[in-house]
């Protein structure tokens, strides 16, 4: 990475798409500019999916087209060993950092992996693995940037539901909590703050935080979502843009971090009417067809009958209520 930064060619970032996979990416080119701004702002480019595709197979034709001369890809991109030889023919290295569990092998790409080393901690989501190669690189160019981000690195641990039983996340959780810096946490904190309180806890952020960034992924425009993520760097954070406030005037600036929140809330509400909707047409279908006389709860859909974006959070909800193994399923028509 190093050599490329140096003679000046173009990386991109892949934005995976959960709360732990924008954390990680933020954390990550928040470093890069503190140490190399220039390069950043005119070199390095990032992508986020359209929906909630995971890794490099929806990007690969533009990766491959583009003149890149590395790909990386924090909070996925192990098992995407075809994607990485297809990049490695193009002379294209790839650098993945992840968490995820995997059982091929990848010589394709720098495969950075909690899961795949003897790295002790198997509890460390993407983000947490992102704040170490960060630090690493600190070590590499005599720097103390990496831990100026502590804030994300507990955001997306506890957001992805990593075990505090191990103790070293539960450090990096409880210590990143107590020194709020990134400009979207803290907007979220001071809007939920009759929540929240003064003080942010895991349960805090795990309810009313972390929520608003997954609602963004599920169920936000492409917009809308590299809006929220743009709000997580805090060089752009605090950018001027045109107003979209309810009743703004003409001509009218706010902060693009105070967009990004009241943004964030509003499409929470919109995926809650659209789970509100997808729970009845799901609670009609068990009535209409006596689906509780079976042990496993099994739904055959058409498209467009429940939000497949928002699927797995009906069948979450659908599951509790019931106390029964779910499965919904929607053909899809190409």
């Amino acid at each position: 990475m190093v050599r490329t930064i140096a003679a000046q060619q173009k990386a991109i970032v892949i934005v995976d798409s959960d709360c732990d996979g924008f954390t990680s990416s933020a954390v990550l080119i928040n470093y890069l500019h503190d140490v190399f701004p220039q390069w950043v702002e005119n070199k390095l480019d990032y992508a986020l999916h359209s929906g909630k595709q995971h890794g490099l197979n929806d990007h690969i034709d533009h990766l491959l087209t583009e003149n890149y001369s590395l790909v990386l890809v924090p909070d996925a991109g192990s098992n995407d060993v075809e994607e990485c030889k297809k990049l490695k023919e193009k002379n294209i290295e790839v650098i993945i950092l992840d968490h995820h569990i995997c059982d091929l092998d990848n010589p394709y790409a720098y495969v950075i992996n909690n899961q795949l080393s003897n790295y002790p901690n198997k509890e460390l989501s993407g983000v947490g693995v992102t704040w170490q190669f960060c630090r690493y690189l600190d070590l590499l160019l005599f720097k103390n940037y990496a831990d100026q981000y502590l804030d994300l690195v507990a955001l997306g641990n506890d957001a992805d539901m990593m075990s505090m039983t191990s103790i070293e996340t539960k450090h990096l959780i409880n210590k990143g909590l107590k020194q709020i810096q990134n400009p979207f946490i803290a907007y979220m904190h001071e809007k939920n703050k009759f929540s929240l309180g003064e003080n942010l806890t895991p349960i805090g952020v795990a309810f009313y935080i972390a929520p608003f960034v997954n609602a963004i992924v599920r169920s936000g425009t492409l917009e809308e979502k590299t809006l929220v993520f743009n709000s997580m760097l805090k060089f752009l954070a605090f950018n001027e843009i045109p107003s979209t406030k309810r009743g703004h005037l003409l001509g009218e600036k706010e902060k693009l971090v105070e967009q990004a929140v009241r943004v964030a809330t509003n499409v929470k509400a919109r995926q809650t009417k659209a789970q509100d909707a997808g729970m009845a047409k799901i609670e009609q279908m068990i009535e209409d067809q006596d689906l509780l006389l079976h042990k496993v709860l099994l739904f055959l859909l058409e498209p467009n009958e429940v939000d497949k974006n928002i699927a797995g959070l009906i069948a979450n909800k659908i599951m509790a209520k019931y106390q029964r193994p779910v499965c919904i399923l929607t053909e899809v028509r190409d």
